[in-house]
């Protein structure tokens, strides 16, 4: 029957032109159609070639080669590249009209388009391609047309696709724009670049159904760059919003796009309405880019912004950011007016690892007037600290030598006390320590003069400590102390026994400055009653000297060790004791201590007083050792038990071991040269884990063995007081702690915990709580002080959605509750909302917000907030 089929094809084929043919319908002995499981290539040019399946033999039929003139026109090629397509189920052909049908997982390929859709029908001779899919039995369109040009893809319901021209018609169109959604009813496609949008929707929800989207009667959609649509309006959860604009754009773009930034209006109590973040976003290039913006109050206040990054791949990336306020308070000519003019400066800089193995340079620059985050900032964590720091380093290494550069500008600040601290610069040339009597690359059997090392460090600072308001007044020669130091240290040591170490070094330091000071009894000073005159003597100045000294240290370990029955779930506790003692010796060296150190004749005391030339130097004055020599005393205690387990499937038996202390170390020292006073303060620490880590216990305390008088001075009497003693516990739990050593969850476990019942409440709550209190103890004199103190943090997610944070404290000694703050999410999807309170206290605040989460619809948001400088509530 199928010899007879293909017979009859070949022959009908002969025989009549193909225009004369009508439909060539494949069917098996069932009278179905055949699927066609091969991928199908139709050549169009002189010759057609249908490829009809695997054992089938190949069709050629030739076009029409009737001559019409003597001159033979050159015929233009239906499609410029070759036609690949393919179906599961049927391939229909027409050659009357010169088309394909195929059915059920349809594909087609012409160059760089693809379409795959339930159903396909090929126009070869219009070029043309109509598309569509099915429905299921629910009546959910499945298969629907999914189309894809080079980067270009979108799904739809329906198509209509011109080959040559590349126009098409689109109904129920899908596609995505830089993070957001374009649907429409019908879209008709111009080129790669143009569309045209009829009862379209735009989102950037990627749900199928979107939860919200603007409305657009008609728009014009250019790819990779913007829309512009005529009337529109917002849609919420299928309700239509009274919220229209007669037209928009929206621009998308996948570089930087320079832009106006939209304000935010408010009101405070004390500057009156205002208008807050509008200005500017300059997209420079794709390195670079800038924000300008400002804050104008209805009083009269104002404040300026400046915010730029910069990132160059495998180099460095960082942030600028300056802003400036002037602000007015109160009513001019009334007791309560003010003004404050405040800045800041914020700069941070990395650089990539990769960018120079040899040079580093980063920044962390945090500098601002003391009441710049009081009075302009909303932020808790802002307003709260008082302590700034800044930092500029740079550094550099030479290859293959132990030399290496580094320079730094530091900065430090106290909004409280309004203090400022600054360093700059700060530069250090230093050499690491080098053998010069070892041979090169040797490493055993070394002779004493092999283990002499010689290292060399240099420094140089310039700083100053003031007040925030001195600092621009302050005079480079007079206020700003500056100094360059280096020192030669030679050392060795010994390995007299196995735990026992003789240390002998030999030191020169030297220091330069740029002034000196004299020192004398003026009588004319405090109207006659006389004082001391300092007299500050400009002019570069240097001073060295020298030391030696010696140390012999020994450190052993001790080792004790209970073991318990092996009935006991206890096997054994074992004590680590490490006792440390070491001596050294000073003797006395160097340059005589009249060089530097000179005296003035106090009259009023009738006693000279020594001072040193170098008073209030950065570095201080070298001096010679006097002779000296002292004795210290350590001891570190380490205690830890060994737990049995359950046995494992071999039947051996495994321990696990738990810290019961990780450290208690006790210290002392005792000088030999004093005259009296000899022994020093007796320092305690420890620290310790427990409940399996999750509770941290640390305890410090300090003993002065000498007794007061009163005066409150210490005596060379015996008498052990407690100055100083604290306590520090931190406890955390998560609900991941619970779930047992295996980390899995145990919640259909019955016979693990048979109250839980999962049928009716879930009690897996993902949640994390941590609490730390403090206790401290200070008596340095007859009078003594105790703080306590508590914090609190935590949060749960009541469902996958929904999130719940807070952090609280308690000052014992202020009686005050510490800064709070409350805080819950909920992910809406494509939208999310939080709420963050602070309810009571000095800052006391909230903020309710419900957006859109991506940034393409920043704007599109609700916001309901009052700050602590707001209105009161």
């Amino acid at each position: 029957m199928k010899l007879l089929q293909r017979v009859f094809i070949i022959f009908i084929g002969i025989v009549f032109p193909l225009s004369s043919f009508g439909f060539i319908n494949l069917t098996n002995d069932y009278g179905n159609y055949q699927p066609v499981t091969e991928w199908n290539t139709v050549a169009v040019s002189n010759l057609l070639e249908y490829k009809i399946s695997e054992k089938d033999t190949l069709l050629k039929v030739s076009s029409d080669t009737l001559v019409s003139d003597s001159v033979k026109k050159e015929k233009k090629a239906f499609f410029e590249a070759t036609i690949e397509y393919n179906s599961d189920d049927t391939i229909v052909f027409s050659l009357t009209g010169q088309k394909v049908f195929l059915t059920k997982n349809a594909f087609v390929k012409y160059g760089e388009i693809e379409l795959r859709a339930y159903y396909i029908e090929l126009d070869l001779e219009k070029k043309e391609a109509f598309a569509y899919g099915i429905k299921d039995s629910t009546g959910t369109f499945i298969d629907t047309p999914e189309f894809k040009d080079g980067a270009e893809e979108f799904t739809c319901k329906e198509l209509k696709y011109n080959f040559d021209t590349g126009k098409g018609l689109v109904n129920e169109i899908i596609t995505e724009q830089e993070g957001g959604f374009v649907h429409s009813e019908i879209t008709k496609r111009i080129d790669d670049k143009t569309f045209y949008l009829r009862n379209g929707k735009y989102t950037t929800c990627d749900h199928p159904h979107p939860h919200f989207y603007v409305k657009m009667t008609k728009a014009k959609m250019i790819k990779d760059d913007k829309i512009v649509s005529g009337p529109l309006y917002l849609v919420l959860e299928d309700v239509p919003l009274p919220i229209g604009l007669p037209f928009a754009m929206f621009p998308f773009s996948s570089s930087y796009s320079s832009g106006i930034i939209v304000p935010s209006y408010g009101e405070e109590q004390r500057r009156g309405f205002n208008l807050r973040g509008g200005g500017y976003y300059w997209a420079i290039n794709e390195y670079l880019d800038l924000a300008v913006t400002g804050d104008i109050f209805a009083n009269g206040s104002w404040g300026g912004y400046m915010e730029s990054s910069y990132k160059k791949r495998y180099r460095f990336n960082g942030r600028v950011a300056a802003e400036y306020h002037s602000n007015t308070y109160g009513d001019k000519g009334l007791a309560d007016f003010s003004e404050s003019t405040d800045f800041a400066i914020r700069w941070n800089h990395t650089q990539d690892a990769k960018a120079n193995p040899y040079r580093t340079f980063s920044a962390s620059v945090n500098f601002s007037t003391s009441n710049n985050d009081r009075n302009n900032s909303q932020s808790i964590q802002k307003i709260t600290n008082n302590q700034k720091q800044s930092s500029i380093s740079y550094s550099k290494k030479w290859a293959d030598s132990p030399f290496s550069l580094n320079a730094s500008f530091r900065h430090s600040q106290n909004s409280r006390d309004t203090s400022i601290s600054l360093t700059l610069p700060s530069m250090s040339l230093n050499m690491t320590q080098i053998y010069p009597f070892r041979a090169k690359g040797k490493s055993t059997n070394l002779k004493w003069y092999d283990k002499v090392g010689v290292s060399y460090s240099s420094k140089l600072e310039n700083r100053i400590n003031t007040k925030e308001k001195e600092l621009m007044s302050s005079s480079l020669v007079k206020d700003w102390q500056n100094g360059y130091q280096h020192s030669i240290p030679i050392s060795t040591n010994f390995k007299l026994t196995k735990d026992l170490t003789l240390s002998p070094t030999l030191n020169y330091q030297g220091v330069l400055y740029s002034k000196s000071v004299k020192k004398s009894w003026d009588a004319t000073l405090k109207d006659g009653e006389g004082g001391v005159r300092t007299d500050t003597i400009q002019g570069f100045k240097y001073a060295h000297n020298y030391s030696t000294s010696a140390s012999l240290s020994l450190s052993p370990k001790i080792y004790g060790m209970y073991t318990f029955k092996e009935s006991s779930k206890l096997a054994a506790i074992r004590h680590v004791m490490t006792p440390s003692i070491s001596v050294s010796y000073t003797p006395e060296i160097g340059i005589p201590r009249s060089k530097y150190y000179k005296t003035y004749r106090n009259e009023a005391t009738d006693k000279d007083v020594e001072y040193s030339i170098f008073e209030g130097s950065v570095y201080g004055t070298p001096t010679g050792a006097k002779e000296s020599g002292s004795i210290s005393f350590g001891l570190d205690n380490n205690v830890e038990a060994k737990m049995r387990t359950a046995n494992d499937s071999t039947g051996t038996e495994e321990f696990k071991k738990v810290k019961i202390i990780e450290s208690l170390k006790f210290s002392t020292s005792y000088n030999m040269f004093a005259d009296s006073l000899n022994w020093s303060n007796i320092q305690m620490s420890g620290r310790t884990k427990l409940f399996n880590q999750k509770l941290d216990l640390s305890v410090r305390s300090t003993v002065d063995p000498y007794k007061l008088n009163a005066n409150n001075i210490r005596i060379n009497e015996f008498g052990p007081r407690l100055t100083n003693a604290s306590i520090d516990l931190g406890f955390s739990l998560s609900s991941k702690d619970l779930k047992g050593d295996s980390g899995k969850d145990n919640k259909n476990d019955k016979s693990a915990e048979p109250w839980r019942d999962t049928r009716y409440v879930d009690f897996d709550i993902p949640w994390s709580f941590s609490i730390d209190y403090g206790w401290t103890y200070s008596k340095p004199t007859s009078k003594s002080t105790v703080g306590q103190r508590m914090g609190v943090n935590g949060n749960f997610s009541l469902t996958p959605k929904w999130k719940v944070s807070f952090s609280s404290g308690y000052d014992f000694t202020a009686k005050e509750v510490t800064s709070s703050q409350f805080t819950i999410t909920r992910d809406l999807h494509c939208w999310q909302m939080s709420f963050n309170t602070i309810p009571f206290g000095a800052y006391q605040s909230y903020n309710f917000r419900i957006n859109v989460e991506s940034s393409i619809l920043a704007d599109l948001k609700y916001e309901k907030k009052q700050a602590w400088q707001d209105v009161n509530f």
